[in-house]
């Protein structure tokens, strides 16, 4: 079987990352500039910094090879599948026990008794 062959950079070689510290490092100074309020600014760089941290992470943690995109992508459907028949499980047990608590409540008021603790009104 063949290596794959390494893939050119969509972005011409310059990281998204980057681009993004740029293009905010930019806006920030526009900002300054035109005397805007610190809290915009403040704002702005937040912004910038966790774009640039979420492109990074995204880079690092996504594989460049099409096959291996495929099976993460392929582990993470089966992780929701999974997520999501547990979730109707549990919801057909809560569905169950409140129709045998409900069971239980009305054969003991068929037998005379109280489902508020035993206490009859007086």
């Amino acid at each position: 079987m063949s290596v794959p062959a390494p893939q050119q950079s969509r972005f011409g070689g310059i990281r998204p990352a980057a681009v993004s510290m740029g293009s905010g490092g930019a806006v920030v100074t526009a900002l300054t500039v035109a005397n805007a309020p610190w809290e915009a600014v403040v704002v702005t760089v937040c912004v910038t910094l966790v774009v640039s941290l979420v492109l990074g992470l995204a880079t690092i943690v996504l594989p460049e090879e099409s096959e291996h995109k495929r099976d993460l992508l392929l582990a993470f459907l089966r992780h929701r599948e999974r997520r999501a028949n547990q979730r109707e499980r549990r919801a057909e047990l809560r569905k169950q026990r409140r129709a045998q608590k409900n069971q239980d409540v009305d054969a003991q008021e068929q037998r005379g008794g109280t489902a508020g603790g035993g206490h009859t009104p007086s």
